[in-house]
């Protein structure tokens, strides 16, 4: 079956924002500040995950006048995993109610049930997603047809298939975000899938992979890591006056990847990938996400 793997590149490396792209993480852009969405069990504002306006065939909303916009509360301890307890949001928006500029988001005026009033010191581990633009799609096909399909929406089918059926991506990080095709399931395989008539989308994993050479600490923003030969990983944090706070949450290279480095830019359970399902018979369409690891 044929997917889509997307091109990335770090938001902190380039000139500031100036118009509608679709990105990662960081700001939206013209979003109605009076839409942006509360985690309902902190109650704190969430950041943005998400904004990816239609791109066909890639990403096939329907309809080219709507933009995705994804959220994801950075609380610790919210049940961020799950698409009904309140802690992320997904929704559609038409182009022409999208703005300029980057929207601020609002300040927390609430508390967490049995927490005390959320200050600096209350434990919120980030105030945004690190921000990443997607800059193109490379097409890619696998092995699995598509009479195997609905096993990759069942526990029970999918635990039948070959392991080389279950798992083609061979865990390779680049192959963990994707849009199309079947789902790249985590070593846990099916969980937590909504029912029709969601249809699968995309799929995005903590880590993104970027073409280049290993950044600066103080270029990008955050702290670097770089594995030795040893297995042991060289450290190097950004100076505080460097630190940007768009910028990816670490940034690690492997010894012979040279030509390429992974970003950090979200909490999915550490080392998670979320999974994002579409219902295109709505108006507009409607979207939920979650993640497994």
């Amino acid at each position: 079956m044929q997917s889509f793997i997307p091109r990335f590149e770090v938001a902190t490396l380039r000139p500031p924002q100036t118009q509608l792209i679709p990105k990662l993480g960081g700001l939206p852009w013209g979003f109605p500040v009076e839409m942006w969405p509360r985690c309902r069990q902190c109650s704190m504002p969430m950041a943005l995950l998400a904004q990816l306006p239609h791109h066909g065939p890639a990403l096939d909303f329907g309809d080219s006048r709507w933009v995705l916009h994804m959220f994801q509360c950075t609380t610790a301890g919210c049940s961020t995993w799950t698409y009904d307890e309140g802690c992320n949001a997904a929704f559609m928006l038409p182009r022409e109610i999208v703005g300029e500029g980057l929207t601020q988001a609002p300040q927390p005026t609430s508390k967490r049930p049995g927490y005390a009033w959320i200050t600096a010191s209350a434990p919120v581990v980030r105030s945004m997603h690190g921000e990443l633009r997607l800059i193109g799609w490379q097409q890619h096909e696998d092995a699995i047809q598509h009479y195997m399909s609905p096993a990759y929406f069942d526990p029970y089918s999918f635990g039948q298939l070959p392991m080389e059926f279950q798992f083609p991506h061979g865990f390779n990080g680049r192959l963990r975000t994707k849009a199309g095709g079947v789902p790249y399931w985590t070593a846990n395989g099916p969980a937590g899938v909504p029912p029709r008539p969601f249809d699968y989308l995309m799929q995005i994993d903590t880590f993104l992979a970027i073409e280049g050479r290993l950044p600066d600490p103080s270029a990008i923003g955050c702290n670097v890591y770089a594995r030795r030969a040893n297995g042991q990983m060289d450290a190097r944090p950004v100076p505080s006056a460097a630190k940007r706070e768009n910028a990816p949450w670490s940034v690690m290279q492997e010894l012979d990847r040279d030509h390429e480095y992974y970003v950090e830019f979200a909490n999915f359970g550490s080392d998670g990938t979320a999974y994002v399902f579409i219902d295109r018979e709505t108006t507009p369409p409607r979207v939920i996400f979650f993640w497994n690891r």
